[in-house]
């Protein structure tokens, strides 16, 4: 059984190769969630994951934010925790137990207020990611 090794997996690269070999529609995308994420929150650092193939904002107090995973026609904001995250605009998609996100086909469709007030959000989750998968399923089984 092949497994992955631990600095494959954990390789950092500039955040723009990323960004390499997509469109300038998809670029553009992604540079104006760069842009919101950075501005929404300094402290936080970016970095790119090739294995991902994502850009992704690791704050110092709160930890992995969200990430900006570009594809061939679209760009996906993805909030780790957004599960536990309010949606008062209802931009985010999803239906697995933990993450959630915004797909984006056009610049056009990014909407500053709702994305600017999720990154709020989560950046007032608690630090500890175990406390953050506590209260998804201590939410799961409310719901139940």
């Amino acid at each position: 059984m092949k497994t992955r090794s631990a600095n494959k997996s954990r390789k950092v690269v500039p955040p723009e190769s990323i960004l390499d070999d997509h469109t300038m529609e998809i670029r553009a995308i992604a540079e104006g969630l760069r842009r919101l994420s950075r501005e929404s929150m300094p402290e936080a650092a970016e970095s790119g994951h090739p294995t991902w193939h994502s850009i992704g904002y690791r704050h110092p107090k709160a930890g992995y934010v969200c990430g900006i995973f570009p594809h061939k026609d679209s760009v996906d904001l993805v909030f780790e925790f957004g599960i536990l995250l309010p949606d008062p605009h209802q931009v985010l998609q999803g239906e697995g137990k933990q993450t959630r996100y915004i797909p984006i086909t056009t610049i056009d469709e990014i909407n500053e207020v709702a994305i600017k007030q999720l990154i709020g959000e989560a950046l007032s989750l608690p630090v500890s990611r175990a406390i953050k998968l506590d209260l998804i399923r201590a939410k799961a089984k409310i719901i139940r």
